[in-house]
């Protein structure tokens, strides 16, 4: 009796080992790097992804998010997705430009007025080409409609007309559409990263900045700027971006849920992004800051030479008819 109930128990140990490899095995891990702070809006969305992803896998897909670049460099980031690491990237159409450089029209000035043009916009065949293109070149977009407002310009002073900008030093991202559409709009882009932003400014090596409401609040950028003109010149699209090589190792049913849910989650907290507009902006104000309208047509007008610039004059319109915007 004692030699079978030993038998017993390792088999029974043997079962547990191999079941624990195989759990082991079976788990797929994404480190998620972002320059967004934990605090930030966009943060908890993609935090809700993670959840959500992690329940829905039985525990099997394991998203990780570091906030602040606490992983590096974006570019960074985007070069080890492409090696085939674990690695994610919250990025935009402007730095995608440099894969399908189509792409970066998203990122350009007035390119659409609301978030759900936008989504028409990713909808269409000419976007999903791109993002076909995107997994040729060894990316795999999770989501494309993460939102984070409009950006508007933050300074010193009230820019109400394109002329007010020229000589203006802004930081815009270096990519080309928004220093062409910085550019156009009649400032002199200047391209540092996000987190030189605040001292830049008050030690007036520049002007000012564009920035979303979102990211002005959670950076207190109020503390050196004293005014907001609300010229809400480009809509923030966020994409989630990792390795092809990386995604191909998930099971399928594991790709579906992995898509489906950042999806899902993206578009729930660009909801409550839009949503909250009103109370950043009085967080804004509260802090001492002029929020000046403007009227935006001498803007929007302005704009179209950087469409010339990069040759997607004849692209825009051929995307708004194909989105049904005209």
């Amino acid at each position: 009796m004692k030699k079978i109930l030993v038998v017993v128990l390792a088999l029974a140990m043997m079962l547990s080992l191999a079941v624990s490899a195989s759990a082991a095995k079976d788990k797929y891990e994404l480190k998620l790097s972002t320059t967004q702070t934990e605090t930030s809006m966009i943060y908890a969305g993609m935090k809700a992804a993670a959840d959500k992803i992690l329940a829905d896998t039985d525990g099997h897909v394991v998203v990780t998010i570091y906030p602040s670049s606490q992983l590096g460099a974006e570019e960074d980031m985007i070069d080890q997705a492409l090696q085939g690491m674990g690695i994610a990237v919250l990025t935009d159409a402007g730095r995608m430009s440099s894969y399908v450089n189509d792409m970066g029209i998203l990122n350009m000035a007035y390119f659409v007025d609301t978030y759900e043009d936008g989504v028409k916009v990713m909808e269409t065949a000419t976007f999903k080409a791109w993002d076909d293109e995107l997994n040729k070149q060894g990316l795999h977009p999770l989501c494309y409609n993460y939102f984070d407002g409009s950006r508007s310009f933050m300074g010193h002073k009230a820019f109400n007309t394109p002329a007010d900008l020229k000589g203006v030093v802004i930081r815009t991202p270096g990519a080309a559409p928004y220093t062409k559409s910085i550019e156009a709009l009649g400032a002199t882009a200047y391209n540092i990263g996000w987190g030189e932003v605040y001292n830049g400014i008050q030690t007036k090596a520049i002007d000012g900045c564009e920035v979303q409401n979102t990211s002005a609040v959670s950076s207190k950028i109020y503390e050196v700027c004293e005014v907001a003109s609300m010229t809400e010149h480009i809509n923030l699209f966020n994409f989630v971006v990792c390795g092809q090589t990386w995604f191909d190792k998930l099971p399928a049913e594991y790709q579906e849920i992995v898509e489906k849910d950042f999806q899902e989650c993206a578009y729930q907290n660009a909801q409550e992004v839009i949503a909250a507009q009103e109370d950043l902006k009085k967080v804004l104000t509260d802090n001492g800051m002029q929020l000046v309208e403007v009227d935006k047509e001498p803007f929007k007008e302005a704009a179209k030479v950087a469409y010339e610039q990069l040759g997607w004059t004849d692209l825009r319109q051929a995307l708004y008819t194909e989105a049904g915007l005209q």
